[in-house]
């Protein structure tokens, strides 16, 4: 027997508006959990970027409390390895400059990231009461491809 056009049941029609919805609300729930969870590595990423730079500054204040004129690369590498940095690289001229490789280990989404970072100090007036570091961070790492390998 047919139906007549007019007494058809709008049953299949609210059914498949409500799984269209439905469709959508868990697409933007997925959209929204991704966002959060970016923005959640974005922060832990700037976290360990800062406590890379905040350790090569704590390497240059106590390079500039040691308080000697010329320190040793022995020197160097000691006060290095209290402030949880190790020295690539140590130049002399015209002013002495330290690259110093650190490495931080921050979470992620899916379990644990490792940040490598160098910078470059480089002292004025070591040894005399208006001594000073200037810090910069390094794009690339000098000599990456002897890069100590995280621990």
């Amino acid at each position: 027997m047919m139906r007549r056009r007019g007494s058809m049941s709008w049953t299949p029609a609210v059914l498949t508006l409500w799984l269209l919805l439905a469709g959508v609300g868990v697409l933007v729930a997925i959209e929204v959990e991704s966002r959060r969870l970016a923005a959640d590595n974005r922060a832990e990423e700037a976290r360990a970027e800062a406590a890379l730079t905040r350790d090569a500054h704590a390497y240059a204040d106590a390079v500039i409390a040691v308080g000697e004129l010329a320190p040793t690369d022995e020197r160097l590498a000691a006060v290095a390895g209290v402030n949880r940095v190790e020295v690539r690289e140590v130049h002399r001229a015209p002013a002495l400059s330290v690259v110093v490789y650190g490495t931080e280990r921050y979470a992620t989404t899916f379990g644990m990231a490792t940040m490598l970072a160098c910078h470059r100090v480089t002292f004025r007036d070591l040894g005399a009461g208006a001594a000073r570091a200037a810090v910069e961070r390094l794009p690339i790492c000098p000599g990456a491809g002897s890069r100590p390998a995280p621990s």
